[in-house]
């Protein structure tokens, strides 16, 4: 698929508050700065990190939901997930929210064909039926895949194909039922089992985790990935980068998509500013 011109997105990792001991309502917390300062006004697409997928209730195939973690006054990753759906939109109406799924366990996504009962395919699209109920469940506009050790290597590239065909075929299916569309996305640092024709016709976007030290555009167009697919992954954290600095390489490899890691670790003053700059830069320099 084509990417899109010019988004600008970013990640946040609900497992973390900042500053220590803070939650979500706290005066000053990494998340009502994102409001009072209007960093939300500088995302295109927001990335909720981290997914699990888990077996569904209702049926025999696996679905999505947030990872679990606890938060000060007993709050939950679903609750901050909750508040971030209402607290950006109402600060962007135009903002899109999507999930990343959580690159650290490889059973995230082998478990999705371990039902022996059904085909490889009965899985990938009963899963598929499931995420696309998810996103209609919360209203949420898409779905990425963290793509690197160990998942990138725990399904072959028949079953990665097998996964995202269908999840663009219900995707696409969901888009007539509600008019907007849902957005598809790798974010890789390593090539791992993907299957390239598939990731041109059924992905949006592929953010490059360039900030990784070894993940290089030539490797994906290698392995067959469309240059335009490619966007380019940046990285605030850890004063890795500056919006300055991302914008150049931005700039310089041709990207029209650029998404960055992230919004909310214990420098988050820091990556909430560098962000608003990296939008004005993209989208005025």
């Amino acid at each position: 698929m084509a990417s899109e011109s010019k988004l600008v997105n970013a990640w946040i990792f609900l497992n973390e508050d900042e500053p220590s001991g803070s939650d979500y309502n706290t005066p000053g917390s990494s998340y009502q700065t994102l409001i009072t300062n209007n960093v939300y006004q500088a995302v295109d697409i927001l990335f909720l990190c981290f997914a699990t997928t888990l077996p569904a209730t209702s049926n025999p195939f696996y679905t999505i939901e947030i990872g679990a973690a606890s938060h000060p006054h007993g709050l939950t990753n679903q609750d901050y997930m909750n508040y971030i759906l209402r607290d950006a939109r109402q600060n962007n109406p135009n903002i899109k929210i999507a999930m990343t799924l959580n690159w650290g366990t490889a059973s995230v996504l082998s478990n999705i064909f371990a039902n022996t009962h059904y085909t490889d395919q009965e899985n990938a699209a009963g899963f598929a039926a499931n995420l696309a109920a998810y996103m209609k469940q919360y209203d949420l506009d898409g779905f990425d895949v963290d793509w690197e050790a160990p998942i990138c290597y725990a399904i072959s590239r028949e079953q990665f194909k097998l996964l995202f065909d269908n999840i663009r075929i219900a995707f696409d299916a969901l888009s007539v039922v509600t008019g907007k569309h849902y957005y598809l996305t790798l974010s890789p640092a390593s090539v791992g089992y993907l299957d390239a024709a598939s990731v041109n016709h059924s992905v949006d976007f592929v953010n490059l985790q360039l900030y990784s030290g070894f993940t290089s555009p030539d490797e994906f167009i290698r392995a067959g990935i469309d240059k335009d697919l490619l966007a380019y992954g940046a990285k605030f954290e850890s004063n890795y980068q500056t919006a300055e600095q991302a914008y150049q390489g931005y700039v310089a490899g041709g990207y029209t998509v650029i998404t960055q890691w992230r919004l909310n670790s214990d420098n988050f003053e820091f990556e909430q500013a560098q962000q608003k700059e990296l939008y004005q830069l993209v989208n005025n320099g």
